[in-house]
Formats: C-alpha cells, sequence, structure tokens
C-alpha cells in the first residue's frame, strides 16, 4: 500500500487495544505525575502553517486526522503551558480554514475554563 494512504486514514483499533490504551491513561492519572494526554485520530501528512488550522477539544466529536508537525506544536505548547497540566484532551483539524481563534496557549486556557467533565470517553 501506497505509505500517504496509510497516513491519511483514521486509527483502527481492536478492542484490545482501545483497552490497553486506556488503562495505560489511567496508570498516568493515578500515579501523582503532571499529565497532558492528547488523543488524535490518525495521521495526515498536511502540516497547517498556523495555529488557527488546529483545534483542541474534550469530545471526540468530528475529529480528522492531523498532521505529526501541528501534533509536534502542541505538545512542545503543553510543557510550558499550566493550562495543559493534568488534561486529557482531543486533537483536530480545524472544519473552517483560515478563521482566527487565538494561539495554541489561548486554546488550553479555553479548555480549561469550560466545564469539567468527570470522565472522558475512551479511544473510540
Amino acid at each position: 500500500e501506497n505509505l500517504k494512504d496509510l497516513t491519511s486514514t483514521k486509527v483502527h483499533r481492536t478492542p484490545e487495544e482501545t483497552y490497553f490504551k486506556y488503562q495505560g491513561e489511567e496508570i498516568i492519572k493515578q500515579s501523582g505525575l503532571s499529565y497532558t494526554i492528547i488523543r488524535v485520530s490518525g495521521f495526515n501528512e498536511s502540516p497547517s502553517t498556523d495555529s488557527s488550522a488546529v483545534r483542541l477539544q474534550k469530545t471526540n466529536e468530528n475529529i480528522s486526522p492531523v498532521s505529526r508537525a501541528d501534533l509536534s506544536q502542541v505538545i512542545a505548547s503543553a510543557l510550558l503551558e499550566p493550562n495543559a497540566c493534568n488534561a486529557i484532551l482531543y486533537m483536530t483539524k480545524s472544519n473552517q480554514r483560515g478563521v482566527v481563534d487565538g494561539d495554541v496557549f489561548a486554546k488550553f486556557a479555553r479548555l480549561r475554563s469550560e466545564k469539567e467533565e468527570d470522565e472522558l470517553p475512551p479511544f473510540q
């Protein structure tokens, strides 16, 4: 198969893989260490050039593959952003291109200010 075809589709996991990924998250959450868990549905090869193309959200609704470059930008930002501490989120591409909604730090702050949910659903 073509590598581009493999990296532009959603990740399909077996129930066993989903279970172990969820268990790994639980171990991290219960460890007492600070964490940020960023869930993605898969990867594509189309990095954006601005943070407005990235959406961070608390649910797994309407998520699409993201580029590794965009994910690395969000991971690096999470290391420096207190609002990302002990957060679990989904990362996706924005449906609307060119909509300026703040940098990645502002997106973490918006997530933190939203009503905290008791538990996010496990990987889908």
